[in-house]
């Protein structure tokens, strides 16, 4: 029963990465990595193995264990592509241009190198976050050559 399980598991970890993998190698801007799904993910394997959710002798688990973690990382990985805007998470891996209604922009002062916090707004209610090391003109530059529509934009400047 478990074998089985694991084998499902890991067929469908599998197309995800690859699902994952294709939309990160489709970025034009690459936004900047989020360690936190990583982070969350080896406390969830962590638990998993301390609460004896996880066991070592299964059948499987270690192509468990390294799909997810290759999930994690690639995850990491934001941004936009040509044809959708790619998000960090499980559930929902891209958006489309099509779905933004508004969009805000914060130009990060203060820091290193040109720091900019994306925040969308989509006609289903929800919001994804981004962050470029890049420039609020060169954000603005790539939504502009993928939006097809009017929306809403508004740039505003944060001191760190």
């Amino acid at each position: 029963m478990q074998d089985s399980f694991y084998s499902i598991i890991n067929i469908l970890l599998l197309v995800y990465a690859c699902y994952s993998w294709y939309w990160q190698a489709k970025l034009e801007l690459r936004g900047k990595y989020r360690i936190s799904i990583l982070i969350w993910t080896l406390i969830i394997i962590w638990l998993g193995f301390s609460w004896n959710y996880f066991e070592k002798s299964d059948t499987g688990i270690n192509i468990f264990l390294a799909l997810l973690l290759l999930i994690s990382i690639i995850d990491g990985y934001t941004g936009f592509a040509s044809k959708r805007i790619v998000v960090s998470g499980y559930f929902k891996r891209t958006v489309s241009y099509s779905e933004v209604e508004s969009l805000l922009l914060l130009k990060i002062n203060g820091l290193k190198k040109p720091t900019v916090a994306c925040i969308m707004g989509t006609s289903k209610g929800r919001q994804y976050y981004l962050r470029f090391n890049a420039d609020v003109n060169q954000v603005l530059g790539v939504l502009k050559q993928h939006m097809d529509h009017n929306i809403r934009v508004e740039v505003r400047e944060l001191q760190k």
